[in-house]
């Protein structure tokens, strides 16, 4: 039961959460691929790009900035990550 408490309680928090940044690598462009977790893999339809960024922009093992949408599984392309 408290472990049952404790999940609801982090859900609430979580859900809270407008926006959380997070990384995927690009491991396919036909189709495109992101890999954000071992587990986690997930295609074209979890994403939004702005205008004129196609899987063309990105090549295989571009590290993405992302963020998700609040809610879901969907995820803005923000960002390749680079270096300073």
């Amino acid at each position: 039961m408290i472990d049952i408490i404790k999940k609801v309680a982090i859900n609430a928090v979580e859900s809270r959460k407008p926006v959380e940044i997070c990384y995927g690598t690009v491991i396919s462009k036909e189709p495109f691929k992101v890999k954000l977790s071992q587990t986690q893999i997930y295609d074209k339809n979890f994403f939004d790009v702005k205008e004129g960024v196609t899987s063309s922009s990105f090549e295989i093992g571009d590290i993405l900035i992302l963020f998700r949408f609040q809610g879901g599984q969907k995820y803005l392309i923000f960002d390749k990550k680079g270096e300073l």
